[in-house]
Order: C-alpha cells, then sequence, then structure tokens
C-alpha cells in the first residue's frame, strides 16, 4: 500500500520546483559575482550625476543595487531549493513546501527570477504540488 501512495506522489512536480530552484540560486549567484567584480570596474562616463552627487558614488551605487538583488534571488533561489528537496523526500506537509515554493518563486523576480525561467519552474512546480490530492485510505 505504501509502494502505490509513493508512486502517486507529485514528485515530476518537485523536480521541476528543484530545478527553478537551481537556476534561480544559479542567477543570484552571477548577480553577487557582477556586483563584486564586474561592476565597480566599468566607467560610467557617460551618466549624467545629479547635483549633489559625486562621479565617484555610482559605481558603488549600481554595485550596491545589483548586489542586494543577488542576495535576494540567492535566498530566495535556497528557499525554493530547501521547499523542494523536503517534496521530494516525502517528508509530510506537501501544501506547507508548495506554497513556500510559489511565494519564493514570485519573490524571485526582484533578484531577475533566475533569468524568468527558473521563477516560472518554480511557479509551475508548487501550482502541479498543490493541485495534487493525496490518496484516500
Amino acid at each position: 500500500m505504501t509502494q502505490n501512495t509513493a508512486a502517486e506522489y507529485p514528485r515530476t512536480a518537485s523536480i521541476i520546483a528543484l530545478a527553478g530552484g537551481l537556476i534561480i540560486t544559479l542567477s543570484g549567484v552571477l548577480l553577487v559575482a557582477a556586483s563584486a567584480f564586474v561592476l565597480p570596474n566599468l566607467k560610467y562616463t557617460s551618466i549624467n550625476v545629479p547635483q549633489g552627487l559625486s562621479a565617484s558614488a555610482i559605481p558603488g551605487l549600481v554595485s550596491g543595487f545589483v548586489g542586494l538583488m543577488g542576495i535576494f534571488g540567492l535566498v530566495s533561489g535556497a528557499i525554493v531549493l530547501v521547499s523542494s528537496v523536503m517534496l521530494l523526500t516525502n517528508s509530510g506537509q506537501p501544501r506547507t513546501w508548495s506554497v513556500l515554493i510559489l511565494v519564493f518563486s514570485v519573490l524571485s523576480f526582484v533578484g531577475m527570477g533566475g533569468f524568468v525561467v527558473g521563477a516560472v519552474l518554480g511557479i509551475v512546480g508548487g501550482a502541479l504540488v498543490l493541485k495534487w490530492k493525496p490518496p484516500a485510505l
């Protein structure tokens, strides 16, 4: 009887959400790396600087903003990853894990959403798990 329940468990949806979480996390890593190594070294000569702000502050502002987006993407991706792994291990409470996947996949759009593909995969995986009904015993 447990084999029948395990076969009906939404593993495919969990794997879709796991792939989305991986892509979201990768996107966050790339944003953090770009904000640390690439953006501070660019020349911002063609930007009109608002009065009261020095031109040397622009690289730090841009780098800091992109870094915060990357950190938010990393956190969102990590939560989606952990939630999808918990779904895969069949640890109970699939509704809770799928809601976490949905919420943090939508929130990951702040950090580029895993190039949008990761967020869409997370949303689809979380919605498929929410749609799943456990078999009656």
